[in-house]
């Protein structure tokens, strides 16, 4: 049981060698399709590892500020993904780090997982979540796991970034991604079989 996945994401098409060369030029129009090419994924993405939409959008903002700085350095014959999810997944993590973040959690109650705003790029599936409660049930689990497991989880399942990728991103060799992964699945289909509607539960 893994979260619903964007449709978003084989949508690189837009994206070719020669508009990224344009993107590493700085150019504006090439700019801004690469950046909304990636914003909602993004967006969501910070959100679902933050559970606060709030802070999300201003962690968003601070990753694509980051982007901006590094443009130039982007590699304009690969697909430009796992590198946008690194500067991504670095900062929030740079955020974890940081002694608000520490006095955030420290004050934060536990609450009810079912009652978070879960973030979708596809409005379609935010729609449905919104409606379905295994999907909802699924989204909540999501969000009572551990943060590494909610990272690995979203990196391989929701934008389905190659395990030698995600190996890169996360400083670790391809079986010990297999294994992390494999792990926080098995804790997800946990979380789930607690947070499904109860008279589901008895069926």
């Amino acid at each position: 049981m893994v979260p619903a996945r964007s449709r978003f994401k084989n949508d690189a098409g837009a994206l070719t060698p020669a508009v990224l060369v344009r993107v590493t030029r700085r150019e504006e129009s090439a700019l801004e399709m690469f950046f909304e090419h990636y914003y909602d994924r993004v967006y969501a993405h910070v959100v679902n590892l933050l559970r606060d939409p709030v802070l999300g959008q201003d962690l968003t903002q601070d990753v694509f500020m980051r982007l901006h700085k590094v443009i130039d350095r982007l590699d304009t014959d690969r697909d430009p993904s796992g590198w946008v999810f690194t500067v991504a997944t670095n900062v929030v993590r740079d955020h974890w780090r940081s002694a608000e973040h520490k006095r955030k959690e420290a004050e934060k109650g536990t609450g009810d997982p079912t009652d978070l705003n879960l973030a979708h790029p596809d409005t379609d599936v935010q729609a449905a979540m919104e409606k379905d409660e295994d999907l909802r049930a699924v989204w909540a689990a999501l969000h009572t796991l551990s943060l590494d497991d909610r990272e690995i989880i979203l990196l391989r399942d929701y934008e389905e970034l190659p395990t030698a990728q995600i190996g890169q991103m996360l400083d670790l060799n391809q079986d010990a991604v297999r294994q992390r992964h494999s792990r926080a699945v098995a804790r997800l289909g946990k979380a789930f079989d607690r947070n499904r509607p109860e008279e589901e539960q008895k069926t």
